[in-house]
């Protein structure tokens, strides 16, 4: 059986939204420490963070991007470069609703052999970053990063993948995420 990881991605620049998303404070908490409660239950935890201003959450070993600048794929290849395990659950630190429930799901859906596990939202659209990624998947990652080709979804095509739809039970709100300052504010007002 295969030994899953999670992977709580903020690397990212946050540039839409004026200031790191991940230290937003949302419900008395930051974004970050939300998603990572996500994680519990798994023994390997990873934060891919450039910032140092970013702190590691309890319970999570810290990696950076060895292709800087990249994007989140760049996370989960150095993550996966470092993790202890065959595969990571991946979750994006700007997704307020993404819960240990959901993480659960993802990794109880990974069968061995498959390069990544993605799920897909109401229309049918592949959500990569809400998904599992296998070592296996490393030397395509390593390819596209070196060719500048920074779209996971052109990366996806290339891999043993496997699309699964999202539970009723977890709800459509798993994919919201907070881009900007309009979307903090919209939100908050729930």
């Amino acid at each position: 059986m295969a030994k899953l990881g999670f992977l709580l991605l903020s690397g990212g620049k946050s540039k839409r939204m004026g200031c790191h998303k991940a230290l937003l404070e949302l419900n008395g908490s930051t974004l970050l420490d939300t998603v990572a409660k996500a994680g519990e239950g798994f023994d390997v935890r990873i934060l891919s963070a450039n910032d140092p201003q970013i702190p590691t959450p309890e319970g999570f070993v810290r990696c950076q991007d060895v292709f800087p600048d990249c994007g989140p794929m760049a996370g989960i290849h150095a993550a996966l470069l470092m993790a202890d395990c065959d595969a990571l659950v991946v979750a994006p630190c700007d997704a307020p609703y993404y819960s240990q429930a959901l993480a659960q799901y993802l990794a109880a859906q990974y069968e061995e052999g498959l390069d990544a596990l993605v799920l897909m939202d109401g229309s049918g659209r592949a959500q990569p970053l809400s998904g599992v990624y296998a070592k296996s998947c490393l030397p395509v990652l390593q390819e596209h990063l070196e060719a500048g080709k920074l779209k996971i979804m052109w990366m996806l095509e290339e891999m043993n993948l496997r699309k699964i739809k999202l539970p009723e039970n977890l709800g459509a709100q798993v994919f919201e995420n907070l881009n900007t300052p309009q979307d903090m504010e919209k939100h908050s007002r729930r």
